[in-house]
């Protein structure tokens, strides 16, 4: 091989070496929010999370009395927030927002439950929902009632 070609084989060896580099990192830092999907696909999400919801017998009763497109708001915006979006979640804190619904472990894990099929039902990626539910898993305390044991 010519030297010159050899050069132009090792520089473009080099660039595309790099730019996969590049490319990699960049989807290392790419945000939760951008690996939903983005606007579109949380608010889908949020949607179809809501119907699911509103279907399911051992949560719905606790959504009676809920102004529903609120609740949609505030749940995008805290999703979107959570998630490294540009929303900033402006509703109250999660224990004072549970604080009179006596909220069980099993009515948390359904409503987790049924976020986990609104996302499939949207095409969020499994590892993605994953990583949403890791960010949400810490809120159970703040969320269930803690009842104290009788003595």
């Amino acid at each position: 091989m010519k030297p010159i070609t050899l050069m132009r084989s090792l520089f473009a060896a080099c660039l595309l070496a790099a730019s996969l580099g590049w490319a990699t990192q960049a989807q290392a830092e790419e945000t939760l929010f951008a690996q939903i999907g983005g606007e579109p696909k949380l608010r889908a999400s949020v949607d179809k999370l809501v119907e699911i919801m509103l279907v399911d017998e051992r949560i719905n009763f606790t959504f009676a009395d809920t102004d529903i497109d609120k609740f949609k708001s505030l749940l995008y915006d805290q999703l979107c927030e959570l998630t490294g979006g540009p929303c900033k979640y402006l509703g109250r804190d999660m224990i004072e927002s549970h604080k009179k619904l006596n909220t069980t472990n099993e009515q948390f894990n359904a409503l987790a439950e049924d976020l986990y099929k609104a996302f499939d039902e949207v095409g969020v990626p499994y590892r993605v929902q994953n990583r949403v539910m890791a960010l949400l898993a810490p809120m159970q305390p703040q969320v269930v009632d803690k009842i104290p044991a009788k003595e």
